[in-house]
């Protein structure tokens, strides 16, 4: 019932209000009151979590990365063939010597990117073959040739001097022709030409020219110290001068370079021309001369033309023919090419199928004649051999044998085939030093790893969030002895732990697996004290909460206490420093590895990453690049995963946007 009457509304103002019976009525008095139904489906904790845990791009894109990665770790090693590079699976395994350290491959040569080829630069060009020294044609492309001058000797090299030098202030320099006898019935000249340019650390000087007969006589071919660039001698006169009067003498013609106490000497020699009016000793005496310094300086100690020196002689100013241009690795190892096939392995040719010999004679001499080669041997398999070019030498039926032999097949084949593949293969991540596909090699390393890491971080965030559990809710003493038995373990050094256990792992004879299973004890002995410390602090923050003090006097059991309502709150931040246990055992790994202390020929990605570290300059960066990179992916994707799995399970934020 409403009271009626007048009230007073404001006592200062004297303001009231008058309220009737019939001012008032009932809204609901013909309706049932009940409690509204709810408007939206229910949910479950784990159902809130995945939700909030979508609308994180950055976690659910680290999370997609640790998919596809974890996808490819099980799918590439199933999926790829296992023969040639791609068989990874033994340490044995591999390619051929040829697939050493093939380049990544995904794209047509000629793309410029990830297309198997490499930049050349700076590669001798031979001018005999018209190629860039060691590589034949249709291999390379956008050759560019220039012209540099370097102080080397080399068959491909042009000219140059011959730097004769003093080794020291007290020695003089010296260079010496081979011994030869000279026919003084004959009239011999001696020309030299010279450069005059200074080199650094050495002083130009002049030098004398001297005949050592060998008898141990000298005879002075000049009257002074030569100082001019070009010098030419009369030896019959500077011998009849000297009072020799004989039909032949046997010498050596000599220069000597006087040495300086306060410098290094030397003198640049370009050429030492002997010659003589007697046609018959033009050649004897071309081969003793020597018209460049390259040309001298390659003659060899079997050389009986070598000129010797007791002081210093190196090169100066050869001139070399260089290029640069685009090498096509793919095309040089399985494209088309020539080869010689052994008699033996022309046999093979015939058992694989690939090739019908049709021998009609005793002896079928050699020929280039493409018709006649043609019904000698039959291709069948053209995808190995395309065409028999020459056979050389005669094959000859040994009536023994029953077989032909002494003859070899040139052919034009597909590189490919030598190797054992159908067709030409492409490797995405090229191949390293041991022949191996590096793709299917990376991903058969990281299933093992993963594999690994999962597998010790689970059991290891077992052990910790027990023990953090029991240390954090009792407190107390239970607390004391277990901090301090964690104390003394974490006071170990994590890779001593590892390595006294993987040496005394060898003696437990189990095999190549030893440094694996030594590696998950030593794993197992101190990878759970994070997670039981992070557990611990969770648990003295959550402990003393009201809706835990409700629950204990409500008469919930530890248990209860412990797993239902102060673990599920802890978990977020739990989670996020666990999930990067995984890439951590990895780190492990390379660690390990690198330092030589074990897991040395293992399969894991770890020991694939430990491996490259020598590959950080030159044409195979990518052997380190690549895994790199992958191992970049996996810490940053793992961090925004458990970023996200973090806030996902945190109960604090359940029902939030």
């Amino acid at each position: 019932m409403v009271e009626e009457g007048k009230f007073l509304l404001n006592k200062d103002t004297g303001e009231e209000i008058d309220i009737k019976q019939e001012d008032f009525e009932f809204v609901q008095i013909d309706k049932k009151i009940h409690d509204v139904k709810f408007s939206k489906k229910a949910t479950t904790f784990f159902k809130d979590a995945m939700k909030r845990f979508v609308k994180s791009k950055s976690s659910v894109g680290g999370g997609i990365i640790v998919g596809i990665l974890a996808l490819l770790a099980i799918i590439v090693p199933l999926a790829m063939p296992n023969y040639g590079a791609y068989d990874v699976d033994k340490n044995s395994a591999g390619g051929n010597v040829a697939e050493r350290l093939v380049q990544p491959k995904l794209f047509p040569s000629g793309t410029g990117f990830w297309d198997g080829t490499i930049k050349k630069t700076k590669i001798l060009f031979n001018a005999e073959t018209n190629t860039p020294n060691g590589y034949r044609e249709g291999v390379y492309k956008d050759l560019v040739t220039y012209e540099a001058f370097e102080n080397s000797a080399n068959e491909l090299g042009k000219g140059g001097y011959v730097n004769v030098y003093c080794l020291n202030g007290e020695n003089n320099g010296n260079l010496s022709s081979p011994y030869y006898t000279f026919n003084l019935s004959n009239t011999y000249t001696f020309t030299t030409h010279t450069l005059n340019e200074t080199i650094a650390g050495y002083e130009i000087s002049p030098y004398k020219l001297t005949l050592d007969i060998i008898d141990g006589t000298s005879i002075s071919l000049s009257d002074t110290l030569i100082n001019s660039t070009e010098f030419s001698v009369n030896l019959n006169e500077k011998i009849i001068a000297s009072g020799y009067d004989r039909e032949s003498i046997n010498a050596r013609i000599r220069y000597e370079i006087p040495a300086k106490e306060e410098s290094l000497t030397n003198i640049l020699i370009k050429d030492a021309i002997l010659t003589s009016n007697n046609e018959e000793e033009v050649e004897g005496l071309d081969a003793l001369s020597f018209k460049s310094g390259n040309e001298l300086l390659l003659r060899n100690s079997s050389n009986p033309n070598r000129w010797t020196s007791t002081s210093g002689r190196n090169a100066y100013k050869v001139e070399y023919t260089y290029c640069d241009f685009i090498y096509d690795q793919y095309e040089d190892i399985y494209g088309v090419k020539e080869y010689t096939y052994s008699t033996n392995d022309v046999l093979k040719l015939e058992v694989n199928g690939q090739i019908e010999i049709n021998f009609t004679e005793r002896v079928e001499p050699a020929t280039t004649d493409k018709e006649i080669l043609s019904q000698r041997f039959k291709i069948l398999d053209s995808n190995a051999i395309i065409e028999v070019i020459e056979q050389i030498g005669d094959a000859t039926y040994n009536s023994l044998t029953h077989q032909y032999s002494g003859y070899t097949l040139k052919c034009k084949i597909n590189g490919y085939s030598l190797y054992g593949y159908d067709h030409m293969p492409i490797f995405i991540f090229g191949t390293n030093t041991n022949r191996k596909d590096y793709f299917k090699l990376i991903f058969t390393g990281l299933r093992f790893s993963l594999l690994l890491a999962i597998s010790v971080s689970a059991v290891n965030i077992i052990i910790g969030l027990i023990w953090g559990s029991i240390s954090g809710y009792f407190g107390g003493w239970t607390d004391i002895l277990m901090e301090r038995f964690c104390e003394i373990l974490s006071g170990i050094p994590g890779t001593v732990v590892i390595t006294l256990c993987i040496l005394y792992g060898s003696e437990w004879q189990w095999g190549e697996a030893s440094d694996v299973l030594a590696l998950i004890i030593a794993l197992f002995l101190t990878g759970w004290m994070g997670v039981a410390a992070r557990t611990r602090t969770q648990f003295y923050r959550f402990k003393g909460r009201e809706y835990v003090l409700a629950s204990r006097t409500l008469g919930a059991k530890d248990s209860r206490l412990i797993f239902r309502h102060i673990l599920p709150n802890s978990m977020g931040t739990i989670i996020t420093g666990s999930i990067l246990m995984i890439p951590g055992v990895i780190y492990t790994e390379a660690s390990i590895a690198y330092l030589g202390l074990g897991l040395k020929g293992q399969t894991m990605f770890g020991v694939i990453l430990s491996e490259a570290n020598s590959y950080y300059t030159g044409e195979s960066t990518y052997i380190l690049i690549i895994p790199t990179i992958m191992m970049a992916f996996l810490l940053v994707s793992f961090n925004m995963f458990g970023n996200g799995l973090r806030d996902a399970f945190n109960p604090a934020l359940k029902g939030s946007e």
